[in-house]
């Protein structure tokens, strides 16, 4: 498993699991009724804003400790961190993929705001979007290495 592959599996694996809590967490709020309310969009910011800083550290922390543990159980050498071409173009294909759930996101977000749902849902929909992205740009990427082009 090549540095790129054991990154990319750190971040899918965080990237689910946040998701995972973000739904359970979101199932949980509703069932107790803190969406109910006027200030509903304000109780959902403040349950997301400390879900990203803490998915951004995990994706780190995970991806340093699964490095070193990779490196101990292996005995491989240190990981080359050169970037070519192919790597450039991996990337392009992971922003594509993220640029693409990000737009039809904020458009599902926009319908359903016009058809009359609440900021709410909107607000979910494109976070769920942007996470979607998150995991299908993980995935580009990781497809891209395994198949070598």
């Amino acid at each position: 498993m090549t540095y790129q592959d054991r990154n990319n599996v750190v971040s899918i694996l965080v990237n689910l699991l946040t998701s995972s809590y973000v739904i359970l967490r979101l199932l949980e709020m509703s069932a107790a009724g803190q969406f109910d309310g006027p200030d509903a969009v304000n109780v959902w910011a403040r349950m997301v804003i400390w879900v990203i800083p803490i998915s951004i550290a995990a994706t780190i922390v995970g991806t340093i400790v699964f490095n070193i543990l990779w490196a101990i159980f292996t005995g491989t050498a240190k990981p080359s961190f050169v970037v070519d071409e192919r790597d450039k173009l991996f990337d392009r294909r992971a922003i594509f993929a993220i640029v693409v759930c990000a737009g039809v996101g904020f458009i599902s977000s926009v319908i359903a705001l016009a058809m009359g749902s609440t900021a709410l849902v909107g607000f979910n929909i494109i976070y769920f979007a942007m996470a979607l992205g998150s995991f299908g740009a993980d995935m580009v990427k990781f497809i891209s290495y395994r198949r070598g082009y």
